[in-house]
């Protein structure tokens, strides 16, 4: 009992730092989307809404969730279409009302849009929506055809293949050595010879900073935005429900990425889920989330097969990624600045790449069983 307890705790603190750095870097990555333009003076306080929503999700998955690891976060579907909504919002009424006007009511309706979302080949998709995710966190650069030959700029070359090195190292070791401290060791190790080598070379950390080979710099100070109640009685519903149409695209689009995200996660841990359980405990967080005035989300494929790839097996993890979450909406994102955007990176990118395997693996077993058939 107590060994058991040992393997499951390492493996659950490592998985919950790793995935609460990662909600910290999404959540201010996803708040840029909707708080731009007009809104872009109020980014910090967009930052605290999206830090909110992920301590809401993350406890709230810690504590229903069927399975352990279920990991709840904001997601880039609705927000995208939130970002589209607030823009237009933004311009359109930007030089009638005052711009905290236009900040509250963009606040109460991304709220009202969350607490409304309550829902009754993608492993490579999956995969490789992670593997671009990896690029553009390591490169700040999208991963497309039309710029793929960037990637090959000495400049550029040395900010993602030691994530890819890290990347392949990680997946053939993970296919030889079944041990819960194997990702743990070879994260500390990449971590200390990452500052090792950039020592030797005479960078500072401003130097990592300022070149953009670390996470940061992150804004200072707290970022608790409030809550959007005292708002609700000036909001303008008329202005609101003409984008009924586009928040009604929202909800379908949810519910299509919750179902499927579920059935990829039911591929990873080789365990089937009650979905109606799920779909109703989603919709709860939501409702939940949405009283707070931030974003819609349902589970995160990527962070929560992570952790299992990882080792984590219990609650606890989701628990550190909303302790996090709350120790950075409250005393600023500066502490996670030191961590190497290659390493996260090459997480990332080794967890795509997970995905990918699976699917080949997958496909060549197809294969066979056609060619058998034949």
């Amino acid at each position: 009992m107590t060994e058991n307890y040992k393997e499951n705790l390492l493996p659950s603190l490592i998985a919950g730092t790793i995935n609460g750095i990662i909600f910290i870097v999404s959540a201010m990555s996803l708040a840029a989307l909707i708080f731009t333009g007009p809104l872009a003076a109020n980014l910090p306080q967009g930052n605290g809404i999206l830090l909110v929503g992920s301590i809401i999700f993350a406890l709230f998955s810690a504590f229903t969730a069927t399975y352990p690891l279920i990991l709840i976060a904001p997601q880039d579907i609705p927000i995208a279409i939130l970002a589209l909504m607030a823009i237009t919002i933004s311009t359109g009424i930007g030089d009638q009302l005052s711009a905290e006007v236009v900040y509250q009511f963009i606040f109460v309706a991304i709220g009202v849009t969350s607490i409304m979302v309550v829902v009754g080949g993608f492993m490579a998709g999956t995969g490789w929506l992670i593997v671009k995710f990896s690029f553009s966190m390591m490169t700040d650069m999208d991963l497309t055809l039309s710029n793929a030959f960037n990637f090959l700029n000495s400049d550029v070359l040395i900010q993602w293949v030691p994530g890819l090195v890290f990347a392949v190292v990680l997946l053939l070791a993970s296919r030889r050595i079944s041990h819960y401290l194997l990702t743990p060791g070879i994260l500390t190790g990449s971590i200390l010879l990452f500052y090792g080598i950039t020592s030797s070379q005479g960078l500072s950390f401003n130097d990592l900073e300022t070149g953009g080979f670390l996470l940061g710099p992150f804004p200072e100070g707290g970022l608790f935005p409030g809550t959007p109640l005292p708002y609700v009685l000036d909001f303008r519903w008329d202005l609101f429900l003409s984008y009924l149409p586009a928040i009604a695209t929202k909800m379908v689009l949810n519910a299509i990425s919750i179902l499927f995200n579920y059935s990829g996660l039911e591929l990873v841990v080789k365990e089937d889920f009650d979905l109606d359980k799920e779909l109703r405990l989603t919709g709860y967080g939501n409702i939940l989330a949405g009283f707070a005035g931030t974003p819609p989300g349902y589970i995160t494929l990527s962070e929560t097969s992570m952790a299992y790839n990882i080792g984590a097996r219990t609650r606890l993890s989701n628990i550190i990624v909303a302790l996090l979450c709350g120790i950075t909406l409250i005393f600023g994102a500066k502490v996670i600045s030191i961590f190497p955007k290659v390493i996260l990176g090459g997480l990332l990118l080794n967890l795509g790449l997970e995905f990918l395997m699976e699917w080949l693996v997958d496909t060549w077993k197809r294969l066979q069983k056609m060619d058998y058939l034949v």
